[in-house]
């Protein structure tokens, strides 16, 4: 009745009080579950997870299947040969991979720090990552949604070398926060996805160290260039930012050993865009060099992929209309 009441004006405003009231309980009913959740998960003991890890994985492959369409589309032009059963293993072991990831996060702060990451990570091709670490230029990591991609940031702050993560902030405020306060924990900043350019530059500039999922999806302003042997749009942005900063560009994995908290921090490649030939410095050039090891990474155990993000959609086509019957 209050609502009636009001004039035009102050209709409105009850209607945004009323809807900000209802965002409000909705925020802190989802973090008091989400942090409900964490609690228990750290609670439980490691080879508890790892059960509960398997039985999940189990479940999501045979019983619920999200985004089965998708994830079987994007295995079968990867994988044209291979038989469901086996795209069946892949997409268990993508599952069972999601999971540890999930559970690992909810445990690293209390059980990997500067004085016991040893026990827990094994660095390959170290060489490489000190040269880009320890350069003069600053330095982009590049990953993907990989293995435990969230650690792989949180472990490069063990090392003592902070850097700046780009990241779409959640929707859910008090939840952003929680999950960007494990983030930062040992020195990886998160800068908000929309707006972020002019930082970007400038951190570079300065020889600090980005860190970059790079297999986002760019959608109908990207670079079309082909990953994994089917063309996808990837950002210009990450090639320019190393073209015109002269940075070091390292690809970092952090791949799963089958064992929880068994991490390898696989440092594919380096390249130094410093010294690159003017017939491969190009965004081109640069996008196709770091597609090249992300693949090289995938292929080695391509369980550990995330097969159902829609990495190879395709906006410029239009939408198949629907038929009245």
């Amino acid at each position: 009745m209050l609502l009636v009441k009001q004039d035009h004006f102050g209709t409105l405003t009850v209607l945004r009080s009323s809807f900000c009231l209802r965002r409000v309980i909705v925020d802190r009913i989802g973090y008091l579950v989400l942090r409900s959740f964490f609690c228990l998960i750290q609670a439980m003991p490691a080879g508890v997870l790892y059960t509960t890890a398997q039985a999940l994985s189990w479940t999501m492959t045979h019983v619920i299947k999200i985004r089965r369409r998708v994830t079987l589309d994007n295995l079968r032009h990867v994988y044209p040969f291979s038989n469901d059963d086996q795209l069946k293993l892949i997409i268990r072991e993508m599952w069972f991979t999601l999971f540890l990831m999930l559970f690992e996060v909810a445990q690293a702060p209390r059980r990997i720090n500067r004085y016991n990451w040893r026990e827990h990570v094994q660095i390959g091709n170290v060489e490489t990552l000190l040269t880009g670490l320890l350069s003069r230029n600053p330095t982009m990591l590049l990953s993907g949604h990989y293995g435990n991609f969230e650690l792989a940031g949180f472990i490069a702050g063990l090392f003592g070398f902070p850097s700046f993560t780009i990241a779409r902030p959640l929707d859910n405020t008090l939840m952003n926060d929680y999950i960007n306060s494990f983030r930062s924990r040992y020195g990886q900043y998160i800068l908000p996805k929309k707006g972020v350019a002019k930082s970007v530059e400038k951190l570079l500039h300065l020889g600090q160290t980005l860190t970059v999922l790079a297999d986002q999806s760019a959608g109908k302003k990207g670079v079309w260039m082909d990953f994994m042997g089917r063309p996808a749009s990837c950002h210009k942005a990450l090639a320019l930012y190393a073209l015109t900063t002269n940075a070091e560009v390292v690809v970092v994995v952090a791949r799963h050993n089958r064992r929880m908290f068994n991490l390898t921090l696989a440092c594919q490649n380096l390249l130094q865009t410093e010294k690159m030939d003017r017939a491969n410095a190009s965004v081109k050039g640069v996008t196709a060099w770091y597609n090249q090891q992300l693949e090289y990474a995938i292929r080695k155990a391509p369980g550990q992929y995330w097969w159902l993000h829609r990495r190879w959609k395709d906006p410029r086509k239009p939408k198949p209309s629907k038929v009245s019957a």
